[in-house]
């Protein structure tokens, strides 16, 4: 543990020398360069205030300890004027910090960019900001849902009225008949009825507070919730909850993002010839025709299953897998903060 303890002083020193004096983005990353700064404009004077009545406590624990010799506020003023010099360093540190995570995550979706771009064809969102290209590839895939909702709802009404058509002659003093040649078109109205109500509406529902979401993160997240976190980390009783936030801010801004690109990218990289190897599982006889139907059709089918399929990833199984690594990561960060200060 000690080692541990040492090797983290000197990589929180190592970034207090990288922290720039200026709460900046860079240009061609777009990663905070001084969030510092930033804390302290926002909350600058209350975090002064809780540094200089921390101190106050510490001190008069330790001359109450030393004067009537109770040992346990000794230790208790010693472990305070470790957090709190370990906080104030953490606090100038966190630029650098925060600058070589995300430097790390834009080199990753770099190196990802690169491999996806050679092997397939260009990707349709990049650039270096991990929120625009997440945000670029999520409109992508909610624009697509909402087009095949539409088109789902328009087959449903059509469908409907088409079975609805009926035929009627009489025979005098006999009896009249009523023909309906196309009421099985009702079963066909409810099958993209269901799809459309079951999936599509689902689907769109999600995508869209996922929007919603990567909207929100931004520079905001470092400049509004991260000077309150660190404020609750120097003050005594709230220690913890300032280290959960602070590690909730860094998951947030770099992990999240990431994680959107990482995944998001993969709707680029589904193609035609992927769905070849699964045409007759999802060729569907309502909207794709007879199955087996001519080979291809179900995978060029532009309102076809096979493209309903392909977004119940990003609408379900993606943003639970963020959430469990994001969750994974703030659990690691916390957990680091508290044992080494």
């Amino acid at each position: 543990m000690g080692i541990a303890k040492h090797g983290f002083l000197i990589l929180i020193l190592f970034s207090f020398a990288a922290a720039s004096s200026f709460w900046t983005y860079d240009s061609t990353t777009n990663c905070i360069n001084n969030s510092t700064y930033g804390i302290f404009v926002e909350q600058g004077e209350l975090i002064i205030t809780v540094i200089i009545f921390t101190i106050v406590i510490i001190a008069v624990a330790y001359m109450a300890g030393s004067v009537f010799s109770n040992t346990s506020w000794v230790v208790f003023a010693k472990d305070e004027i470790y957090h709190l010099g370990f906080s104030i360093l953490f606090l100038m540190a966190f630029s650098g910090i925060l600058v070589g995570t995300c430097f790390t995550m834009q080199g990753l979706y770099q190196v990802l960019e690169e491999n996806l771009e050679t092997t397939f064809t260009p990707l349709s969102c990049s650039g270096s900001d991990l929120t625009d290209v997440a945000y670029c590839y999520i409109e992508k895939v909610s624009a697509d849902a909402t087009e095949l909702s539409e088109t789902y709802i328009q087959q449903q009404i059509a469908e409907m009225m088409d079975s609805s058509y009926a035929w009627s002659f009489a025979m005098p003093l006999v009896n009249s008949y009523t023909l309906t040649g196309e009421a099985y078109k009702r079963i066909r109205s409810n099958q993209y009825d269901m799809i459309a109500s079951t999936i599509l509406v689902p689907v769109i529902v999600s995508i869209n507070m996922q929007k919603l979401m990567l909207g929100f993160i931004n520079e905001n997240i470092i400049q509004w919730i991260l000077p309150i976190a660190f404020l609750l980390r120097i003050f005594i009783p709230t220690r913890q909850i300032g280290d959960l936030l602070i590690a909730l801010c860094i998951g947030v801004y770099v992990i999240i993002p990431f994680m959107y690109v990482f995944e998001l990218t993969s709707y680029d990289t589904i193609t035609t010839s992927d769905c070849s190897q699964f045409e007759d599982a999802v060729c569907d006889r309502v909207v794709d025709g007879n199955c087996p139907g001519v080979s291809g059709y179900v995978c060029e089918n532009s309102f076809g299953f096979w493209q309903v399929g392909r977004l119940l990833p990003f609408a379900f199984f993606f943003p639970n897998l963020t959430i469990v690594i994001f969750i994974a990561f703030m659990s690691a960060v916390h957990k680091g903060l508290r044992a080494i200060g």
